[in-house]
């Protein structure tokens, strides 16, 4: 994995990166990148990415990109009130589509693409053109291709195009854990001399490399997303990746990267179906014998001893201390909010519409509290007592978080371990069942 170095910001794109940092940061508790060799950052780019999660995916996607990248969105964002703003504050580029019964032209938004480009900055195109519930890329429309191949018959030179794919642990939730695959930058110059026919036209009018290059812009998106056939594929391809990376790694007791997971989970989905079912077959036969004892893997694995099941409980115990006064303000403050985002965690919606709603809901409903909290403090202490709560207001929250998370984890370790007491050491037909998922994920690699 390299990780290019950002490029010189001005004062608002590195102030618009730090915001979409943070609110990730409270929103997902793990949000792993990877980027492929040759990462550019600077110079005319069109990244694509997949839209499994409505608005999450741009939040993402600028808190870990180099650069802060120009959004092209549907127009009827644009005409959201407070949204719209939002939108063009950031740069946003609309599109505009005759079912949003907004203007059908684009040429505005072609142009403005044009100008970007020309400028030097790097658009974002999410090219399936909606959100999507299953796990998998939808046909790719032709938008990336024509923006690019327009903007270099504008005048536009040294254009890429890049591919991220977001993998969502659970898109629906909250605190889930997400990884980011960005993949090698395509040069469109080289791209369009393989494609293009001598003496041929190379824009947008000649429609066969159009539809070409958006094959290609295509499959490179699929070899960085998620790409499976259904959510129980997806779920037993990403589990039995884990599994494996977790018995090849040098440190059992270590994390599995979930960026290593994912990518070789996408690795998986792109072999032949039988070679996947078998997969899925011999995960779900561990998954059963797991769920029977009330195991994880990783418990399985590591076969706690009582030393290290001790420390890792007081570990845990230590930090819910140290941070039990904090959290005890931050459940004060922020009890409304709290029970509200969970109100809407219940609301029976698809999962790319909840992956919308939660964040955005945590979003405004804590902006609201907090900014009412701030004119309270404001009305007591003054400015300073303004300043020293905005700053305190975001470590309490987080100190709830954090606490709930670490009591979940006393709770489930102990949980653990009394099962294991329970029944005794069934692990002979556990790690054969285990060695099956390792031997069918190795054999389908």
């Amino acid at each position: 994995m390299t990780t290019p170095s950002p490029p010189p910001q001005s004062r608002k794109d590195r102030f618009i990166r730090t915001l979409a940092y943070r609110l990730v940061w409270l929103l997902y508790r793990d949000v792993e990148v990877y980027f492929a060799p040759g990462q550019v950052t600077e110079g005319a780019e069109v990244t694509v990415s997949n839209h499994f999660g409505g608005f999450a995916d741009p939040l993402l996607l600028m808190s870990v990109l180099p650069r802060r990248p120009r959004i092209i969105a549907r127009d009827r964002i644009f005409r959201i009130p407070v949204v719209g703003w939002i939108m063009r504050w950031l740069g946003g580029i609309p599109v505009h589509r005759a079912v949003d019964k907004g203007r059908s032209g684009n040429d505005q938004m072609f142009s403005s693409c044009y100008k970007a480009l020309q400028s030097g900055d790097e658009i974002m195109i999410f090219p399936e053109g909606v959100t999507r519930d299953d796990p998998s890329i939808a046909p790719v429309k032709t938008g990336a291709a024509r923006i690019a191949m327009g903007a270099r018959s504008d005048g536009v030179a040294d254009i890429k195009i890049t591919a991220a794919g977001i993998h969502y642990e659970d898109k629906a939730a909250l605190r889930s854990r997400v990884s980011i695959h960005v993949g090698e930058p395509l040069d469109l110059d080289t791209e369009l001399s393989q494609i293009v026919e001598p003496g041929a036209s190379d824009d947008t009018s000649n429609q066969a490399a159009v539809r070409t290059l958006t094959a290609e812009i295509e499959q490179q998106l699929r070899r960085v997303a998620p790409n499976f056939e259904d959510w129980t594929e997806a779920r037993a391809l990403t589990f039995g990746s884990e599994v494996l990376l977790r018995t090849v790694q040098d440190d059992p007791g270590a994390p599995v990267p979930i960026s290593e997971r994912d990518r070789v989970a996408a690795l998986l989905g792109r072999r032949p179906k039988a070679a996947r079912a078998e997969v899925v077959a011999a995960v779900g036969a561990y998954e059963s014998d797991l769920e029977a004892v009330g195991l994880s893997d990783a418990d399985l694995y590591q076969n706690f001893s009582a030393g290290r099941f001790l420390w890792h409980v007081v570990w845990n115990l230590l930090i819910a201390l140290l941070l039990l006064p904090f959290a005890i303000v931050g459940i004060a403050v922020n009890l409304i909010p709290m029970v509200l985002v969970w109100l809407l965690g219940r609301l029976r919606v698809a999962p790319a519409v909840k992956a919308t709603i939660l964040p955005m809901g945590a979003i405004v409903l804590f902006g609201i509290t907090w900014g009412v909290t701030a004119w309270g403090a404001n009305e007591l202490f003054g400015l300073e007592g303004v300043g020293g709560l905005l700053l305190l207001m975001p470590i309490y929250l987080f100190a709830v978080i954090v606490l709930s998370e670490r009591l979940a984890l006393i709770w489930k370790s102990v949980r653990t371990w009394i099962r294991q007491g329970r029944v005794g050491n069934p692990q002979e037909r556990m790690m054969a069942d285990r060695q099956q998922v390792v031997d069918t994920v190795t054999d389908a690699l």
